[in-house]
Parts: structure tokens; sequence; C-alpha cells
């Protein structure tokens, strides 16, 4: 009976130290992402893509389903960078819309997977890191374009004549992504493209030309075409799109044509205004130095009169008082021979 019972005991206290070892060993979180186990790189071609949500719904489509499980009563958090989050799709009841993501999400492990839906209404890569405990892993997430929403143009900030120039055709979608493969309408006014035609239709560039295009020139999501010469005073550039588009609720209006002007400007002429510019300045100079040349003759003549004049009115001023001095001491000298004279008549001293 002893022995029974210390087996039972000794039974008992094996199972409560195997029950303290597992809880303390949680199991590793595990995720998926859309169903398959997280292979994702921060690369964009490593990263999940997901299409941008260009219908402003939320949807199976455009959301990437993340699913974590996790020991029961443990607590899985969801933080996203550059991606928003949803617990629920769009429904009737509940519709979802780009506004209604959020950018983190925790919730207690009940013992089954803990699903959140990610999207994102940009190209570049995003992420959501997934942590429960101690575990932690991170899913990469870039979206692909969407149709054709806008369009644009450029030319360079300056052109001169019998430059050439390039204009640029950009298509983008709803978001701002570039849209490839898509065909936008470039017009020109006071213009030619070098083939002499003022109307073409461009076809924007892939990603992959962009990627394998090393000297930068090819931009995805946009076209460009070189143009004449340029004449004139100006260029006027007008793009536009055929592609049917319906503007999306909640989202910007889209921009179906566009336009932009650059004056050209004539670098002879304004080389030659330049120079007429330094002429003149320079005349200017010439004169002003001329003009304090004559000031500094006129101004070292008059101030050799004054020193004249002064040395003269000095040396008449000298020659008067010296001729004073001369009168005065002869006076003296008269007047002491009288007085001496006098001494001697009536016999008292002289003066010597």
């Amino acid at each position: 009976m002893k022995v029974t019972k210390k087996i039972a005991l000794a039974s008992a206290a094996a199972l409560a130290i195997v029950g303290i070892s597992t809880s303390a060993h949680a199991a590793p979180l595990a995720v998926t992402v859309a169903g398959s186990a997280n292979t994702t790189t921060s690369t964009y071609a490593g990263s999940q893509a997901v299409a941008v949500p260009s219908s402003n719904v939320i949807d199976a489509g455009h959301t990437v389903a993340l699913a974590a499980t996790a020991d029961t009563g443990t607590v899985v958090s969801f933080v996203a960078s550059s991606v928003k989050l949803v617990v629920a799709l769009d429904s009737l009841a509940a519709p979802k819309t780009v506004a209604s993501g959020v950018s983190s999400y925790s919730a207690t492990s009940q013992g089954t997977a803990i699903t959140v839906y990610a999207y994102t209404t940009s190209t570049s890569v995003g992420s959501v890191t997934i942590t429960n405990g101690s575990y932690s892993t991170v899913v990469y997430i870039h979206g692909t374009s969407g149709t054709i929403y806008n369009v644009a143009v450029s030319l360079p900030g300056a052109i001169a004549t019998g430059t050439i120039g390039t204009v640029t055709a950009l298509a983008t979608d709803v978001f701002g992504n570039p849209v490839e493969s898509s065909a936008v309408a470039v017009t020109l006014v006071n213009g030619t493209f070098s083939d002499l035609s003022t109307t073409k239709t461009l076809t924007t560039a892939t990603k992959a030309a962009a990627d394998a295009d090393t000297t930068g020139a090819t931009v995805w999501g946009s076209a460009s075409y070189k143009l004449s010469p340029a004449t004139g005073s100006s260029i006027t550039a007008v793009v536009s799109t055929s592609a049917s588009i319906t503007p999306v609720t909640g989202l910007a209006t889209p921009v179906t044509t566009g336009a932009i002007s650059v004056s050209i400007s004539d670098l002879n002429a304004t080389i030659a205004s330049l120079y007429a510019q330094l002429a003149t300045a320079k005349s200017a100079l010439d004169a002003e130095k001329s003009g304090r040349a004559v000031d500094k003759v006129a101004s070292d003549k008059a101030f050799a009169d004054a020193k004249a004049l002064a040395t003269t009115a000095l040396v008449t001023e000298q020659t008067a008082h010296i001729a004073d001095i001369t009168i005065t001491n002869a006076k003296y000298k008269a007047l002491v021979a009288k007085y001496n004279a006098q001494a001697k008549k009536y016999r008292f001293a002289a003066i010597k």
C-alpha cells in the first residue's frame, strides 16, 4: 500500500515537472503569408506582392492574409511600416476603404490562428513585424500598380535656341505609383519631335526595363522623346490619355490631360546683350576714372596755388617784421647814444 502511494506521488511530481517545462518553453510563433510559410525578404523581388486597392475597396484581391498561431493566452502583436492592417475584409455591413487600416494590432491567442489582412497603396516595400513573447518574424510586402489614372508631362527647365531638349510623359495610378506599358499622347506647340512630327503616342517603360538600364535614362512608368533643335521664343507640350478612366469614390480626381510651357532663350542674343552691358559699364567706369583724374589735377593745382600764396604772404610778413625790428633797433641805439651823451656831461652812469 505504501509502495503504491509512493509511486502515485512520484508520477504526479513527474507530470508537474513536465507541465512546468512545457509552459516555460512555449512553441515558436508560426506565421503564414497568404496560406504559405513566410519566406519574404526586404527586396522588391523577395517581398510579397499584392495589388494596390485602386477601387478603394479592401477585399481579398487587394490584401495579404497574415495568420499567426501562438500558445493560448499569449499576446500576438502586428506592427506595420508603410503598410496598413484590417482584421476584417470589406462587406456590405462594414465597408473597408484605404482609410480603414491601422498601423498596429494586438490580440490574445485562443489557441487558433489570429488573422489580419495587410494592404498597401505603394509599390515600395513595406513590412509587418509579428511578435509573440520572445519570438518575432517580419513579413515584407510591396504593392503592384493599378491602371493608369493620371498623366503628366515635363520639359527641361531651360532650353536655348538651337539645342535639343527632351519631352517626358508620365503615367501613374490613383495613388501616384508608376504605371508601365501605358499609351500616352504628347502634342507639341511651337516645336517638333526629332522626326519633325508634332504628335506622338509614347509607351511608358516597364520596371524591368528601368532596372536593366544602368545609365538611369529609363524611368519606370515614363517615356521620353528627343525634340528637334529649339527655335522661336517658347515651346509647349500637351499630354493626354485615351484610356477610359472612372473617378474612384473617396480618392483623388483623375488627371487625364496636362500641359507645360518653357521659354526658349537665344544664347547669341543673350551674349551680345551681356557684352553690350559690359561695354556700357566699362565706358562709365572709364568716364568716372577720367573725371576723378581731372578732379585730382584741379585739386593739386589749387593746393599748389594756396601753398604759393601762403609762402609769399609768410615771406612778406617776415620781411616786414625784420624791417620793423631794424627800425626799432636804430631808434633804441639813437636814444642810448643821446642818453649817454647827457650822462657824460652831467657825470652819471651811462648805458652800455
